[in-house]
């Protein structure tokens, strides 16, 4: 569609939102699929009793501390982690991959489930753009007028 010389380009409304929805279904997929795969690489690992410390663990800000060969490791949980009823230095059991304690996660934490419900957030956020995507095209459809030839 040409403007004509000189005329600025009008930016459709739903172009923005278009961009706007995608980068939201990428911050998911960024977000959720790691949380998801730490837990899936933590299943068959080390376990360890660890001191557990507060924060809002949903969004990953809580951590735990253990030890390792004789050293003391402090590992932030990843985003999701269902910590309900554990209270700063309360004693856990976590499970973390051979050689890598930084990575570690609830013992609790490991199974299908919660794996399952990290997975199903990226992936009801994807159902949701494409039929949002889906009806929006509808509705221009039915909005332009019918051209006769």
């Amino acid at each position: 569609m040409s403007t004509g010389p000189g005329r600025p380009r009008r930016v459709r409304p739903a172009t923005v939102a278009a961009v706007a929805v995608l980068a939201l279904l990428a911050l998911t997929y960024a977000v959720f699929v790691p949380a998801a795969w730490q837990r899936v690489q933590a299943r068959g690992g080390t376990p360890s009793s660890a001191t557990f410390h507060g924060g809002s663990c949903l969004l990953g800000e809580c951590a735990v501390t253990f030890s390792v060969a004789g050293e003391r490791v402090t590992a932030g949980l990843p985003v999701g982690t269902r910590a309900g009823g554990h209270d700063s230095g309360d004693t856990v059991t976590v499970r973390h991959p051979p050689g890598e304690p930084g990575r570690a996660v609830l013992a609790d934490d490991t199974g299908r489930g919660s794996v399952a419900l990290l997975l199903a957030a990226p992936l009801g956020a994807t159902l949701a753009a494409a039929a949002w995507a889906v009806s929006r095209a509808r509705s221009e459809r039915r909005a332009r007028p019918a051209q006769t030839f």
